[in-house]
């Protein structure tokens, strides 16, 4: 599954309207459409937000071939680590 449909799948499963998901981001809801359609993708920082806000590892939203049962095990190991590259950088 590419990122595009694991982002919709999940702001979806959480009930988020686009400008909601956009405001927890502070970016506009045209960005998340635009991430929904595969026409761009979402910065560093907004990965690492993203894992967050939906409890899931950065490996989740970035590799294709994973699924999310393979990489709950690893999430808070990930969100851990994104988090201080964020932080670090």
């Amino acid at each position: 599954m590419e990122f595009k449909d694991k982002l919709l799948e999940l702001r979806k499963s959480h009930h988020l309207s686009q400008q909601q998901l956009a405001d927890q981001l502070n970016v506009s809801r045209q960005s998340i459409s635009k991430w929904e359609l595969g026409e761009s993708q979402p910065d560093l920082h907004n990965l690492v937000r993203l894992s967050e806000i939906f409890q899931i590892s950065t490996d989740y939203l970035l590799k294709d071939e994973l699924n999310k049962s393979e990489v709950e095990k690893k999430s808070s190991i990930f969100l851990v680590i994104g988090s201080l590259v964020v932080l670090m950088g």
